[in-house]
């Protein structure tokens, strides 16, 4: 289930954004334009979907400081409540979160968000109240249950999470538990823990891993995964691109696994401690592009940091080959990157720039 439009207002730098995305979305501008807050955005979604929202926009120094902070522009209503609203439509579903400031009160929880409204619509019919499967305001709901019929939520919500995180007896609302396991199932790669003393460059107990970690501290067992169940014949002509004087395979000694590393002229290979930062970088984005269970929606926000230049070309085969089986949404520096993709498949580029404090595509700048 893929991304049909993503649709922002309220958001940091982002004051009023919609973009029609297809397979392979490629982001790209100067520092400060705005590429983060549209992948920060979009995680948001899928910290909603894991119950994990307040948590998420703390991450963000809470709900005032993620806000957009610019004035009305023209043709806004500058009395209007102050909303953040992220809307994402899909192949099957519409789905839009209204947050918005905590009441005043005496609790010190101030920085909490609060969820105006919530909502879900069958896709392809428009927002009409015949397809309307989720109607939430403030802590009351109504869904439309497994027999078709409107009822009232019988428990009364948490004000500062989506009902995804509370929903109780999901096998009673069919399409909103389908919705929360594809967006609960999106992934996300922003940082890898490649600093010395990582958990990523010792030796770790190993188990069967068809997904990378976030932070890619799993590396030598879903490496070894692909090789005995995923695609090792283009992991290894992947490698053998970028590194063409190596051969990369993973230790096990005493059921612990680390990556090793072979180079010609040396007499011995390099365990994961010895490694550059890149070069575990680079494995770390093979192995989350190149997963045995690909993901429906995957994010990576700026992947050529820490890479040489001669490994972008393999990069770009790899997000190319993902492309096949995955969504993918990129944030990049690099045209040079969203060029070298380009020669494999066909992708849709988002050019942004910042005017006024605003994130604009760029030929609207």
């Amino acid at each position: 289930m893929t991304i049909q439009q993503l649709s922002l207002n309220g958001f940091r730098s982002i004051r009023k954004l919609t973009l029609e995305l297809d397979a392979l979305n490629v982001v790209i501008g100067p520092n400060g334009c705005g590429k983060s807050n549209l992948y920060k955005a979009i995680h948001l979604v899928h910290a909603a979907a894991e119950g994990r929202l307040s948590a998420a926009l703390a991450q963000e120094g809470g709900i005032q400081k993620a806000m957009w902070a610019g004035g009305p522009r023209r043709g806004d209503k500058a009395r209007a409540p102050k909303r953040m609203i992220l809307s994402t439509r899909l192949d099957d579903f519409d789905y839009e979160l209204q947050l918005g400031y905590p009441e005043p009160s005496a609790s010190l929880f101030s920085l909490d968000p609060l969820v105006k409204e919530e909502s879900l619509w069958l896709a392809g019919h428009g927002r009409r109240p015949s397809t309307l499967l989720l109607e939430r305001r403030n802590q009351a709901a109504f869904l439309s249950g497994v027999d078709g019929e409107r009822n009232a939520y019988p428990a009364s919500l948490r004000a500062e999470e989506s009902i995804f995180g509370q929903l109780a007896e999901p096998h009673r609302y069919p399409e909103l538990s389908q919705l929360r396991e594809t967006l609960r199932n999106w992934r996300f790669y922003h940082e890898f823990a490649v600093w010395p003393g990582s958990p990523l460059r010792a030796p770790q107990v190993g188990i069967r891993s068809p997904v990378l970690a976030h932070d890619g501290a799993n590396l030598a067992a879903a490496f070894q995964t692909i090789v005995e169940i995923g695609d090792r014949e283009l992991l290894r002509h992947v490698l053998a691109e970028a590194f063409p004087d190596s051969h990369f395979q993973v230790d096990a000694a005493q059921g612990r696994f680390q990556m090793l590393m072979q180079r010609e002229g040396l007499l011995r290979p390099l365990e994961a401690a010895e490694l550059s930062d890149g070069t575990l970088r680079f494995l770390c984005l093979a192995v989350a592009l190149l997963s045995p269970r690909p993901p429906s929606f995957l994010a990576l926000n700026e992947p050529e940091n820490s890479l040489h230049p001669a490994l972008l070309p393999a990069l770009a085969r790899l997000i190319a080959e993902a492309s096949r089986y995955s969504q993918i949404w990129l944030t990049s520096h690099s045209p040079a990157l969203a060029e070298m993709i380009r020669r494999h498949r066909p992708l849709k580029i988002f050019p942004l720039a910042l005017k006024d404090g605003e994130t604009t595509l760029a030929e609207e700048a």
